[in-house]
């Protein structure tokens, strides 16, 4: 059994914590809203304002705080602020414990702005006194808790071996792929993740608005896409370093579709984007070769 402090008790942190109750942890919920705090202590569960954490009881201190775009920026202050106070009061703290950042933040973050934080704030150096780890979430928000509960990978980034080695005894009882990579492996596969997803929904409302255009059912042909394009049945296709896509059909079959859509009027962005990504990183490849 770990000891858990979760800070940051919204949907993700709730589901978190509820999870590893559900594998015999003991948690703590933290918050600095009222509201979620009184849903949490009246449900049963251990939840303190943040100003009240006693870091001599939890072991394992999850960062679950919001990361809002702002101004197409990532606005870290939330996370920031928790950091120096999660510091400050770790500075008496005499044995080993972990941080780990859960929340979604960009590649090199946790080693270049909250790792620092902590460090000046508590007096003491990662990877010596105190572990740190990135463990991204990939929780749906209306099934949470049971994402959680029973996920299908895991990904935990880490800064050293003993690190390494608390957060596999965390999740040994999840059943499911681990996959053990760097920090910032952890924070760049989260965004990879997320950006697919979008990029996914973008591609099929993009061939959506084109179909209305020309009046045939998307629906329909997406249908037979799914079980006619390599890129569904073959989770592996486009991962490998082969260079643009090439071919006989692919870059011509993506520029006469572009073409003729422009003299209908039809405004592809993502398809325009995907041909000229191409074309930067062919010149990208040949220079590597």
């Amino acid at each position: 059994m770990k000891r858990v402090a979760v800070l940051g008790s919204g949907v993700v942190g709730r589901a978190t914590g509820l999870g590893f109750l559900s594998k015999g942890h003991d948690v703590i919920f933290y918050d600095v809203q009222d509201v979620i705090l009184k849903k949490l202590v009246t449900q049963g569960y251990d939840a303190k304002h943040i100003d009240f954490l006693d870091t001599n009881e939890s072991d394992i201190f999850f960062f679950v705080i919001s990361t809002p775009t702002e101004n197409e920026k990532i606005n870290l202050t939330y996370m920031m602020s928790a950091a120096k106070t999660l510091g400050k009061k770790l500075r008496d703290r005499k044995d080993y414990f972990v941080i780990v950042v859960r929340s979604t933040v960009l590649p090199g973050t946790t080693e270049n702005i909250i790792v620092p934080i902590i460090e000046k704030a508590s007096n003491k150096k990662a990877g010596r006194d105190f572990g740190v780890s990135m463990n991204p979430e990939y929780l749906r928000e209306v099934n949470a808790e049971k994402d959680f509960k029973k996920p299908w990978v895991i990904t935990i980034g880490t800064l050293d071996k003993k690190t390494k080695k608390i957060m596999g005894e965390v999740y040994k009882d999840f059943d499911c792929p681990i996959y053990y990579v760097s920090i910032k492996e952890a924070e760049m596969q989260k965004y990879v993740h997320n950006l697919y997803n979008a990029t996914k929904i973008a591609f099929f409302n993009e061939m959506r608005l084109v179909s209305h255009c020309i009046g045939v059912q998307p629906d329909k042909i997406f249908e037979i896409t799914a079980d006619s394009a390599e890129a569904f049945w073959n989770k592996k296709y486009g991962l490998r370093n082969r260079g643009p896509f090439d071919g006989m059909c692919l870059p011509k079959d993506t520029q006469a579709f572009f073409s003729w859509s422009k003299k209908l009027k039809i405004k592809m962005n993502l398809l325009k984007g995907v041909i000229a990504s191409n074309n930067i990183f062919e010149s990208f490849w040949h220079k590597t070769k």
